[in-house]
């Protein structure tokens, strides 16, 4: 196992990983323009689907992700899970496609992403998101977003962004199945509905968004999201100085113990505190 000491051996270790997600995005629009297999996948979410693109990027990063921080455990939604050997017990969490659907009936949107995320036993140290079509729906123009959470720094294709405060008009993401956001939200701030956890976490990272409020809510779920949906673009959002906020105001635990993630609106506290309280209100 690399002995991850410093700041600079984790800033390095980021590197090489967006590295990585630059090849896997090169792979993904490669079997965009030729054509990729689908099947059903053996799940109890019905109608969820797997691709040979699913397949193949969990593949590629299997091989390299372990290969740049050997004896490194690994826990692929694609895959089966590979304990840590080392002492510090660091675990790569993977989602090579989040939003295969969206992949699969409507690819050209771009609204899917793949997610990386490692843990050093249960601390979040940093994620790497990749989006093969970019924010622009572009292939020219794939996007690789990623953070390292201890030293707050948030990168877009290799170059460090200046963090702030969400600088333009407020607005809100959520899923295109979770219409009762409108409900809690001001008439005058929009809601726009992103087909993907990685997508619309990424864009509050960016500042491109002010909030995003999680599904579960109205169902009173006490878990929704599978860690693997999260963790990367958690640890973007906390790296952006921002936060994932749970029904209790408090920060949502994302944890290498855990499998599932509580429901939780991300971003700015007073902002995410509003919509909490306003949900409170209505249900």
């Amino acid at each position: 196992m690399n002995d991850l000491t410093t700041n600079d051996d984790l800033l390095n270790l980021l590197k090489r990983t967006e590295s990585v997600l630059e090849t896997s995005n090169s792979l993904v629009v490669d079997f965009l323009f030729r054509g990729a297999g689908v099947s059903r996948k053996a799940s109890t979410i019905p109608g969820e689907l797997l691709t040979e693109i699913d397949q193949a990027v969990d593949k590629l990063l299997r091989e390299q992700l372990l290969a740049i921080l050997p004896g490194s455990g690994w826990r692929s939604e694609e895959s089966d899970a590979i304990e840590s050997s080392g002492s510090e017990k660091y675990i790569w969490v993977v989602d090579p496609i989040d939003g295969t659907n969206n992949l699969v009936y409507q690819p050209s949107a771009g609204e899917y992403g793949t997610s990386i995320a490692l843990f050093r036993g249960n601390e979040l140290v940093l994620g790497v998101l990749g989006f093969p079509l970019g924010f622009s729906r572009d292939p020219k123009q794939p996007i690789v977003l990623s953070g390292l959470v201890s030293e707050r720094i948030v990168r877009v294709n290799g170059e460090q962004i200046i963090l702030s405060s969400h600088s333009g008009d407020p607005s809100v993401v959520a899923s295109w199945n979770d219409h009762w956001v409108r409900q809690i939200v001001a008439n005058e701030i929009p809601v726009y509905a992103v087909g993907s956890v990685v997508m619309r976490l990424a864009l509050v990272a960016t500042g491109q968004a002010t909030t995003y409020v999680s599904s579960g809510f109205a169902q009173r779920k006490t878990e929704h999201y599978a860690l693997h949906d999260v963790a990367g673009g958690a640890a973007i959002v906390r790296a952006a100085g921002l936060e994932l906020y749970g029904v209790d105001g408090r920060p949502v635990d994302v944890l290498s113990s855990t499998t599932h993630i509580a429901p939780f609106v991300a971003g700015e506290r007073s902002e995410a505190l509003d919509l909490i309280d306003a949900m409170a209100a209505l249900y």
